[in-house]
């Protein structure tokens, strides 16, 4: 008796996914299309909103896939091992890599300072950010300049200490708590 339930419950399932199916395949291509568009447009929209709570309550990290020196030549990286964390009052730098371990831990330097300010410019009509904040560290101070779209999906940001050179990051930003970053041990 309780297979026989079994089965008719999974025909039931299995019919409304062919139903689903035969819809589908109905439309054309254009009309595929205009619904994939429709669907990005609301994600990007509810990202939007997403990154503009994270950037204002200062949670948010930016996630790098590159990196470039001060000459230009860029570099793919890590995203977990290389980022740049906001964390309300504090800021968290860092550079890693897979190949080697280092004082950090994950083969390269994390730095852990006070954000001293922080300043946020939204360009209403295309709908960016332009943020600044200053850092004060254990080994020095740094200005980090960061832009981004308004979902996040194109950051860059631009780290100039006062006892090194300067390093960009681009990649992605993402709320603190959607972050899958790996913290290194932070120089003291």
């Amino acid at each position: 008796m309780k297979q026989l339930i079994l089965v008719i419950f999974a025909l039931s399932l299995m019919n409304g996914a062919i139903a689903q199916e035969t819809d589908k395949k109905h439309l054309s291509r254009k009309e595929m299309r205009e619904i994939r568009k429709l669907e990005q447009k609301k994600q990007s929209e509810a990202m939007s909103k997403v990154i503009a709570t994270s950037i204002e309550e200062k949670k948010w990290v930016l996630e790098a896939n590159s990196l470039a020196g001060k000459r230009g030549s860029s570099i793919i990286v890590n995203s977990n091992l290389n980022f740049i964390a906001m964390e309300g009052d504090e800021a968290f730098v860092q550079l890693g890599s897979d190949t080697g371990m280092g004082a950090n831990g994950v083969g390269g330097v994390s730095v852990r300072g006070r954000v001293t300010k922080y300043e946020v410019k939204k360009n209403e009509k295309k709908g960016t950010y332009f943020i600044t904040l200053y850092v004060s560290s254990a080994i020095g101070s740094f200005d980090i300049r960061l832009d981004c779209n308004s979902d996040g999906q194109i950051a860059n940001a631009t780290v100039q200490g006062n006892t090194s050179g300067r390093i960009q990051y681009r990649g992605i930003l993402v709320p603190l708590s959607q972050s899958t970053v790996y913290k290194g041990t932070p120089i003291i």
